[in-house]
């Protein structure tokens, strides 16, 4: 059996564009980021060990130190929160 003239390659040319998925673009633009997931075993991406201290908003490996974010606070966007108790506006609304 003889494999066709156009190679594997260059089939990727031919096929019909995909609709493009916003996500995927997002992490081709920003790259891999490695984050702590608190319901599965997590390995440290320097030692690959799965000891962990796990804090509010990180988590650090127990043998070399690795810091990583949470995954559940980096899916939420940071806002900060601004009040003011006795400003001339607030005592207006």
């Amino acid at each position: 059996m003889y494999l066709p003239l156009k190679s594997f390659a260059d089939r990727t040319l031919d096929a019909p564009a995909e609709a493009t998925n916003p996500q995927k673009e997002a992490v081709q633009q920003r790259g891999y980021q490695p984050m702590y997931h608190q319901d599965i075993v997590n390995h440290c991406p320097g030692c690959g060990k799965s000891q962990w201290y796990v804090g509010r908003f990180s988590a650090e490996c127990a043998y070399c130190e690795t810091a990583l974010p949470l995954a559940i606070v980096s899916s939420q966007p940071m806002q900060p929160r601004f009040t003011e108790s006795f400003s001339k506006t607030a005592m207006a609304a």
